[in-house]
């Protein structure tokens, strides 16, 4: 690796970290340690039957933990697990029970 590349490299994980400050270390530390492959835009799309602007859109507002590129990937524990929150009461998911109360 030419010394060029390496330091654009650190410069993106610099600024991700600059970006991120809560989580950014956490989710380096996890992909740089982590075998599993990375889910594409396109695999979360294949998994959900979610547009490509819907799965942009919950990126954007922070609903799926991403690693920012363009498409964006995605490490698939964490992913799965928001999909999961999203689907049993989160922003997207059901909120009310579906059984009706008899009476009033």
């Amino acid at each position: 690796m030419e010394n060029a590349e390496f330091c654009a490299l650190v410069g993106m994980m610099a600024d991700y970290l600059t970006k991120h400050p809560k989580d950014g270390a956490e989710r380096l530390r996890e992909f740089l340690g982590s075998g599993d492959k990375l889910l594409s835009t396109d695999d979360v799309m294949a998994l959900t039957g979610w547009s490509r602007a819907h799965v942009v859109r919950l990126c954007k507002q922070g609903f799926l933990p991403h690693i920012p590129s363009n498409p964006h990937k995605f490490l698939r524990g964490p992913l799965m697990q928001a999909l999961h929150e999203l689907q049993v009461g989160g922003v997207y998911g059901r909120q009310k029970s579906r059984t009706k109360k008899k009476g009033a």
